[in-house]
């Protein structure tokens, strides 16, 4: 197995919580910044479906770009055990200093999270929705 596709299963299995894919943003954040996270996150209070559409897929590719420039260090060892150790760390130590560090953010993930398990909780793109979203903005 290439180290990418190792990577993208230990991003994918043990790493795809969302709490952890935002602690990993903000471990390892983007060179380039369109929006603050902050606002991101604060965003998903009225656009929660924002996380599964788009946040999570860009956090996870981060997440895949950080632990494949950094986990490998150590030559002697083998590309599992190094990816390992590195994983083990970041949960262990880096992820929950993250996550005291910021834990507002967090508790506001916390209730957008809330939200869109909610049963009154409309995900786009319901027919309604997307009815007043054509007839606001037309295709052309």
């Amino acid at each position: 197995m290439s180290r990418i596709d190792l990577v993208k299963q230990v991003v994918a299995e043990q790493l795809d919580d969302p709490y952890y894919l935002l602690a990993l943003r903000l471990i390892f954040p983007p060179d380039r910044v369109e929006v603050e996270i902050d606002k991101e996150i604060s965003d998903l209070y009225v656009y929660p479906e924002r996380l599964e559409a788009s946040y999570r897929d860009e956090w996870r590719s981060i997440a895949t770009r950080a632990l494949f420039r950094y986990a490998f260090g150590d030559h002697w060892r083998s590309d599992e055990e190094n990816l390992n150790r590195y994983v083990c760390f970041l949960r262990d130590e880096a992820i929950p200093r993250c996550i005291h560090n910021h834990i507002d953010l967090f508790r506001n993930l916390g209730e957008v999270l809330q939200i869109q398990q909610s049963d009154n909780t409309v995900s786009f793109p319901h027919p309604g929705r997307q009815a007043l979203m054509d007839i606001i903005w037309p295709k052309l």
